[in-house]
C-alpha cells in the first residue's frame, strides 16, 4: 500500500467513525471530502464495511 493509499484509508476510517457518532452533524464536511474523487467514496465504503464486520465479530464474541 502506498503512502497516499494509507492516508486515504485512514481519512476514510476517521470519517466512518465520526459518522457513526449519534451526534454527528458535519454532513457538509463529509460531502466535501467525498466529492473530489471516486477513490474517497470507495475508501469510505470500505471503512464502513470493515467497521460493520468488526462490530458483528465483537458482538458474537461478547455473546459467548
Amino acid at each position: 500500500m502506498t503512502t497516499h493509499q494509507l492516508e486515504l484509508s485512514n481519512a476514510a476510517r476517521l470519517w466512518a467513525m465520526r459518522v457513526a457518532d449519534p451526534d454527528f452533524r458535519d454532513w457538509d464536511g463529509l460531502t466535501r471530502w467525498l466529492e473530489p474523487s471516486r477513490a474517497h467514496l470507495a475508501a469510505y465504503e470500505a471503512a464502513v464495511e470493515t467497521d460493520e464486520w468488526a462490530k458483528q465479530i465483537l458482538t458474537k464474541d461478547f455473546e459467548r
